[in-house]
């Protein structure tokens, strides 16, 4: 049943943490931390391409 509202709750997440960046970009640890989470996103987006084209032979 949970897993029915996932993605709902993702969306949700994400634009409300949109919103809070938006509200509070002047603050310098929201920049840090965004920067952190841009930098883990792209790790795991070059480890999903990654194993997607190993996969893939």
């Amino acid at each position: 049943m949970f897993k029915k509202y996932l993605p709902e709750l993702g969306g949700l997440l994400v634009v409300g943490g949109v919103l809070l960046y938006q509200h509070y970009r002047h603050l310098s640890g929201i920049i840090l931390l965004e920067t952190g989470l841009l930098g883990i996103a792209v790790i795991l987006g070059l480890g999903h391409l990654w194993s997607l084209w190993r996969n893939r032979r």
